[in-house]
């Protein structure tokens, strides 16, 4: 036979036998895998934080157009560069007006 595992549900007290979840309200009582589902979400985080910090491919392109050496080219770039910032800059502040509006 098996072994008999009894876990109390720490939510509402119900004694479970060899269950990773509660029979009564469904809140998990095995420690281990509530553990395990704690580090599978902080991995996740992390790895969407590590995401987002990826530049934008517009910003990569802008960038390394602002070192070409032809100086033509460069120039164009940061003229769009600048435009780029600008309609970045208005457009988080209507962000900001709206969010303050519709709270």
């Amino acid at each position: 036979m098996g072994n008999k595992t009894y876990r109390t549900c720490q939510n509402c007290g119900t004694v479970n036998l060899n269950k990773d979840y509660c029979q009564e309200c469904g809140e998990i009582v095995n420690i281990l895998l509530e553990r395990k589902i704690e580090r599978e979400n902080k991995a996740l985080k992390k790895e969407r934080m590590e995401k987002q910090k990826e530049p934008n491919k517009v910003t990569v392109f802008f960038e390394k157009a602002k070192t070409h050496p032809n100086i033509v080219l460069r120039s164009i770039a940061i003229f769009f560069y600048s435009i780029w910032v600008i309609v970045l800059a208005i457009g988080s502040f209507f962000a900001l007006l709206f969010g303050y509006i519709a709270a």
